[in-house]
């Protein structure tokens, strides 16, 4: 997503959104109360939202603050995610959660934004759903 969009903003909204689609059936299967099942579902619909309206110009500081806004949401659910596995899952996802929390709130403005957001998410969200499909190998909380 992140390699694309920076060649192609079409492509890596497209990815993005296909992206965002295929996580949605995991929420189900993964630990965590009604409130952070909820917070997956609003990250995982409402991000493919903000990609859909990439993809239709709605405009690059729009999607952005929307963008921003979302990501609370997923740091909600990871953070509750990983609370409820444990183990590396959580000892890598609870960063992560943090990291996008407080990208969200603190860094969205600053110069380089994107390129931080890149840096911290895609080496954790890599390593946190290689985690969560060890998790699943393993038979642990997160039940198919």
């Amino acid at each position: 997503m992140f390699g694309l969009k920076h060649r192609n903003l079409f492509a890596g909204d497209v990815a993005g959104l296909i992206y965002h689609l295929a996580l949605i059936p995991l929420i189900e299967h993964l630990p965590g109360g009604p409130e952070v099942k909820f917070a997956g579902y609003l990250w995982l619909y409402m991000d493919a939202l903000v990609d859909m309206v990439s993809i239709n110009h709605i405009g690059e500081k729009i999607v952005w603050a929307l963008r921003m806004g979302v990501h609370l949401f997923a740091a909600i659910w990871i953070c509750g995610v990983s609370w409820g596995l444990g183990g590396a899952a959580m000892w890598i996802g609870m960063p992560l959660g943090l990291f996008l929390a407080v990208h969200a709130i603190f860094l969205a403005d600053v110069s380089n934004s994107r390129a931080i957001l890149a840096i911290g998410v895609v080496p954790l969200m890599s390593a946190w759903l290689v985690a969560l499909a060890l998790s699943f190998l393993m038979g642990g909380s997160a039940q198919l």
